[in-house]
């Protein structure tokens, strides 16, 4: 069955440009730059403001210029949808797709190594055809439930980037990963929070691991982002903690609001605190785990604290593969496998 809703987060959708006003508005937005350069210049030289205040500052005015930038240049008239999301069922692990109204595809995780039946493949065949391309791979950590299947995914398709948090592994799976990148042409990133970066129509802004991570533990040094497309945002964690999650909100509140939230470590309790809800403020969620999971994913707290704010939840252990389109007028269509 097709289900079909009003989003709660329709907005007004960008009118159509005269031709030629998109170049024009790529002059305007280096003109902004440049402008509040100046001015921020000018303010550090006559009141002798601490330069870390307004790093921040900066920070967040570039932010908001690219995410003006990137609604802007969208036009929802000419598109049959503005993305693609494709949360795979791929058992007690992590795989999702992402697929730009412009054809760039963003793949985050790879499965599980022990997956006899290698979803992750057919899944991609279906979706991007067989050796099809993918634009960027990340990889969020190194644990074997979100890296498994990536040596088979960088040999059969046409990856272009693949990103990692830095962080070594002793598992052989992790080797594979490994010696699949070296054999291939692919472009290699280890992206830090405060980065972002343009991907086709995407804009992804890096929420974690920070520049100087030092931790040991890999779920902790997750690659957290928001992907923005459109006038659509989407945030995963991989599989960070909440207090990892709260240093993200306060340090940069203007970047984590989002419509749609891929609950971390799979629905775990240690996970999607209260604050980090509220900070995002989904229009709905989703998370990936197992049926019958050994882990108990997902928590039942989480669970509470999702319907304590009126947030819909759909998860693959109870619903199977989620595929959500988000249309250019602003509704949704959601399509699971159980229905």
């Amino acid at each position: 069955m097709n289900r079909k809703r009003k989003t709660p987060y329709k907005r007004t959708a960008s009118k159509k440009r005269p031709s030629g006003q998109k170049g024009n508005h790529s002059l305007l937005k280096t003109v902004l730059v440049v402008v509040a350069a100046f001015f921020l210049g000018l303010l550090v030289e006559r009141y002798d403001l601490p330069f870390d205040g307004l790093e921040a500052r900066w920070d967040q005015i570039v932010h908001s210029i690219r995410q003006w930038s990137n609604t802007v240049d969208f036009d929802p008239s000419e598109e049959e949808y503005v993305v693609d999301i494709r949360v795979f069922d791929v058992g007690q692990g992590s795989s999702m797709l992402l697929k730009g109204y412009d054809g760039t595809t963003i793949l985050i995780d790879t499965g599980r190594f022990d997956d006899s039946e290698k979803r992750i493949i057919t899944y991609l065949n279906d979706e991007i055809g067989v050796g099809g391309k993918i634009d960027l791979l990340i990889f969020t950590h190194n644990d074997a439930d979100h890296i498994g299947n990536g040596e088979l995914v960088l040999e059969y398709f046409q990856v272009g980037e693949v990103w990692m948090n830095g962080m070594d592994h002793t598992s052989q799976t992790y080797t594979r990963v490994l010696d699949a990148l070296l054999a291939s042409n692919v472009t290699y990133v280890e992206a830090k929070r405060g980065e972002t970066y343009t991907k086709g129509a995407f804009t992804i802004d890096v929420l974690h691991p920070q520049q100087d991570a030092t931790e040991s533990n890999q779920n902790d040094e997750s690659i957290a982002t928001r992907l923005s497309i459109g006038d659509t945002q989407f945030i995963q964690t991989g599989d960070i903690d909440a207090s990892i999650e709260a240093e993200i909100a306060h340090e940069r509140p203007y970047a984590v609001s989002a419509d749609i939230m891929m609950i971390g470590h799979h629905g775990s309790r240690y996970s999607a605190g209260m604050e980090w809800i509220e900070a995002v403020d989904p229009a709905v969620a989703f998370y990936q785990a197992g049926q019958d999971n050994s882990y108990g994913h997902p928590h039942q707290e989480v669970l509470d604290r999702l319907e304590a704010l009126d947030i819909p939840v759909y998860g693959t252990d109870t619903f199977g593969t989620l595929s959500l389109t988000i249309l250019p007028d602003g509704e949704w269509e959601l399509k699971t496998e159980e229905e």
